[in-house]
């Protein structure tokens, strides 16, 4: 018999600008539920400000993109189990 598995899942994407140019993302698995923008935007804007994150290209200087992404796997086979 085969079992069909539908998995969901949420991922928030914290998306910033460096000094130089570059995006630099920060992926937040399963964020609340009631996240906010204004909540978001904030979190974004301490740690801008805390600069804690050294990136290749620059410290984050601005925000560029912010995003919840729902995904949905349908995982049609897992191998058997010995």
């Amino acid at each position: 018999m085969i079992k069909i598995a539908i998995i969901t899942s949420k991922v928030l994407k914290l998306t910033f600008l460096t000094t130089g140019g570059k995006s630099f993302i920060i992926s937040v698995p399963q964020p609340r539920v009631n996240l906010t923008l204004a909540e978001a935007q904030t979190a974004m804007e301490m740690v801008i400000a805390k600069n804690i994150f050294n990136s290749p290209s620059g410290e984050l200087a601005t925000i560029r993109d912010i995003r919840v992404i729902d995904m949905t796997t349908n995982d049609l086979y897992d191998p058997p189990v010995a």
